[in-house]
């Protein structure tokens, strides 16, 4: 199911990789992520059926076994959706860049 203009707001975690990796959504138009090492943000806009448009701003590049490409995932998906309450993020020819569960 696309999600909806506002729906990705909130805070996700990917299933596998490192434990620290995440991704925010605020309702300001703000995401806030890391690969479990580094620290990444930018901006996101959606549209009516579940398109999904994102930039990042510079970040840091340390690295760290396990990482999540939090940023690649955001900035390469077109669209977002909605798999029962798991978010999923795919890229312009449809293929899935990543699956984010909510956290508490």
């Amino acid at each position: 199911m696309p999600a909806g203009q506002r729906q990705p707001v909130g805070r996700w975690a990917p299933a596998i990789g490192h434990k620290a990796a995440y991704l925010e959504f605020t309702a300001d138009g703000e995401w806030h992520g890391s690969d479990g090492c580094n620290d990444q943000s930018g901006r996101w806009i959606t549209a009516a059926g579940g398109t999904l448009l994102a930039t990042a701003r510079a970040s840091t590049l340390a690295f760290c076994a396990d990482s999540v490409p939090i940023e690649q995932w955001v900035t390469t998906a077109r669209r977002a959706g909605l798999d029962g309450e798991v978010l999923v993020l795919l890229n312009a020819q449809a293929d899935e860049t990543g699956r984010l569960s909510p956290t508490s």
